[in-house]
């Protein structure tokens, strides 16, 4: 009895182990904190904050990012996991950004829940985000970006994967009236309900990515419904048999308001598994 008990314990040390969060760094100064939230408030700007491996819960993991310039990156053998449990940092998203010019890095987001429907792994309200080599699943929003003028928005080597409320008012991502987009080298797919990519910025360039349903439930694969300058480059592109929506890319479907109307669909693989559909419209 003594034996399966001292066994019993270890195998719960050991699983406790894998899933308690580790180390998050300041690497300026090396001091160590609980909760990202900690670290931000001891950052100044241009801090670099980094996230061992491990999986970091709720307020664990979620935070006001209200320093200008910083960059938050996952370290380890694995992205550390920041999971919202079905819940969000004040109705909004797991990071919700209030300063400029934060970079991102090697971050998994996932399961954020609000009452507006549009709990976010990334709630962007200030100019300026990069995002790379991070992973947003399972949320309402994966990134939803504020109209900023003058902002520049770079998202490349993500993936977005079952994100939406399924109201289709959410979506893989939901960009509104920035200056700039660049999405690229990136995967979406799987919406719930929603599209798979939202601009509404008045330049958007769509580069390489690979982007689909993929036998989901999905709308829209490019959803540019103000117009606006618009690339649409050497993607692969893949409409379900499923899908909710039969157009495939859809271009100033709510009126052109950004500036300029110039759209360009150059070298796309694009694939139609329903029955009917608009390919561009």
């Amino acid at each position: 009895m003594q034996r399966h008990i001292a066994i019993a314990s270890l195998v719960l040390i050991m699983l406790l182990a894998s899933t308690s969060p580790a180390a998050i760094t300041i690497v300026r100064t090396g001091s160590t904190y609980s909760t990202v939230q900690n670290a931000i408030n001891a950052a100044t700007t241009g801090d670099i904050i980094e996230i061992d491996s491990g999986t970091y819960y709720q307020s664990a993991g979620w935070a006001t990012v209200n320093k200008a310039d910083l960059t938050i990156r996952g370290v380890g053998t694995t992205r550390p996991i920041l999971d919202a449990g079905g819940s969000s940092l004040a109705g909004k998203a797991i990071f919700v950004v209030t300063a400029s010019g934060l970079t991102v890095e090697n971050i998994e987001f996932k399961n954020c829940a609000c009452t507006s429907k549009n709990g976010a792994g990334i709630r962007q309200e200030a100019a300026d985000l990069t995002v790379r080599n991070c992973y947003f699943h399972d949320n309402e929003n994966g990134i939803l970006a504020n109209a900023v003028t003058g902002s520049s928005i770079l998202i490349e080597y993500s993936e977005f994967y079952r994100n939406g409320y399924g109201d289709g008012q959410s979506h893989n991502l939901y960009i509104n009236g920035v200056d700039e987009l660049v999405f690229r080298h990136n995967w979406t797919h799987n919406a719930v309900v929603g599209h798979e990519i939202k601009t509404r910025a008045k330049v958007n360039y769509i580069l390489y990515n690979r982007i689909g349903n993929e036998g989901g439930n999905g709308s829209y694969e490019i959803n540019v419904p103000n117009g606006g300058t618009t690339y649409i480059i050497g993607n692969q592109i893949e409409q379900s048999s499923t899908t909710s929506n039969s157009t495939i890319i859809d271009y100033g479907s709510e009126g052109v308001s950004n500036p300029d109307d110039h759209l360009y669909v150059v070298n796309n693989t694009v694939v139609n598994n329903r029955h009917t559909c608009y390919f561009v419209r």
